[in-house]
């Protein structure tokens, strides 16, 4: 693999998963976990996709705040893009080697194509 200028991580992420991030008019959320898990929470509650970034040290709560809104069977992880050892995955509620370059990304729930709104 290898990195590519111009190509985020939620955008690899995405497209590596067969995950569409946004469809018609669904809105994107993109925060680092860092920005505190209220946030996440908030987000959470909101009808489009979420996409966290360095979840590492944060992960059980981000977990907990999943599963508080039933999301945690949706979610995806990515471990590492870029790099060799990267992983993509569904969500383990305890890994032993989350690495700080993770992705988290939440899709929107969609009950029907084009978008959820």
């Amino acid at each position: 693999m290898g990195t590519v200028p111009g190509i985020t991580a939620m955008q690899e992420l995405s497209a590596r998963s067969g995950i569409p991030l946004c469809e018609g008019r669904e809105p994107l959320t993109l925060l680092p976990a860092t920005a505190g898990i209220a946030a996440f929470d908030e987000a959470l509650t909101g009808p489009g996709t979420v996409v966290a970034y360095k979840g590492w040290r944060r992960h059980p709560e981000l977990v907990g705040a999943l599963r508080r809104h039933g999301r945690l069977a949706d979610a995806v992880l990515g471990r590492g893009l870029g790099l060799p050892s990267e992983r993509i995955g569904p969500v383990d509620p305890d890994p032993d080697d989350l690495p700080y370059l993770s992705t988290l990304l939440v899709p929107a729930r969609r009950d029907r194509r084009g978008g959820s709104l």
